[in-house]
């Protein structure tokens, strides 16, 4: 892997966006402590951790390595969102908002080199907090921040996924089966006939805008997917039920967690889901 001037990778060396911030591995004086003028938050784009890394809980017990001095993040890095955007639309999205540090803090909410880093989730159609913890760090707070942003994560890539792979099971049999006869379980609630499922992330909202086309291919790094019915992916397999979904399938690929709306681009244009899922934001 390629290294920079200063002996840490660079965003191109992970095939991330040209915009893409760099927290681990980068030098302390490259990690922000505040968001750019104009910025809302930090969406977290991909997330790997040490051996090193463990609970809060440990931590206070002192059983446990301390991330002020432990690196605990092996890579994170992020791209800044300018205002804070539709949650529906970024289920699986995991920010990371940076603030000066609270009134009861011990340090001047005015100190530049101190930050609370508060950490949220898009998840049920809402913003939610998940982690108040990491408050009045210095530019280590990548590391105080990267087990918990790493574990919700996974935790709604793979959330996703299952919903993904159910989905798809269940059209199918929804639809060989006489009305009334399909368990209620089995089909969402919905009976044979209805609509197909569909996977729990923007990308079936972008097929229902003619901005993505059920067929076409989506790239990243060398790798090559396939839009399906319903907001899946499908994942290259020889399998009819081999599918995934945005993230979980970029994670697969890349052998630790990524955000894949990040990455995937429309093949026809080279344009990042991402920015697909702004326009339709925004019509």
């Amino acid at each position: 892997m390629a290294r920079n001037s200063l002996g840490t990778a660079t965003p191109t060396d992970y095939a991330f966006p040209s915009e893409t911030v760099l927290l681990a591995p980068a030098p302390l004086s490259a990690v922000p402590l505040r968001p750019p003028a104009g910025a809302w938050g930090l969406v977290v784009v991909a997330v790997r951790t040490t051996a090193a890394a463990t609970t809060t809980l440990g931590r206070l017990t002192g059983d446990t390595p301390d991330p002020a001095r432990t690196d605990t993040a092996d890579l994170m890095a992020g791209v800044w969102l300018p205002t804070r955007p539709p949650a529906h639309l970024h289920t699986g999205d995991v920010v990371v908002r940076l603030q000066p540090p609270c009134s009861s803090s011990p340090y001047n909410p005015d100190d530049p080199t101190r930050a609370d880093a508060v950490i949220l989730a898009a998840a049920g159609g809402e913003w939610c907090t998940i982690d108040t913890s990491v408050r009045s760090m210095g530019a280590r707070w990548p590391h105080e921040a990267a087990p918990a942003v790493l574990w919700q994560m996974r935790y709604l890539a793979d959330a996703a996924y299952n919903d993904a792979q159910w989905a798809t099971l269940a059209g199918p049999i929804a639809a060989a089966l006489p009305p009334g006869l399909l368990p209620a379980a089995l089909a969402g609630g919905e009976s044979a006939g209805s609509p197909a499922p569909r996977a729990p992330d923007a990308l079936a909202e972008l097929i229902d805008a003619g901005l993505v086309e059920v067929g076409e291919q989506l790239v990243w790094n060398g790798h090559t997917a396939t839009v399906q019915e319903g907001g899946v992916l499908h994942d290259g397999g020889p399998h009819e039920f081999a599918v995934s979904t945005v993230t979980a399938l970029a994670t697969s690929l890349a052998g630790y967690t990524v955000n894949g709306w990040h990455l995937w681009r429309r093949a026809r244009d080279n344009r990042p889901l991402s920015d697909l899922r702004t326009a339709l934001a925004t019509r």
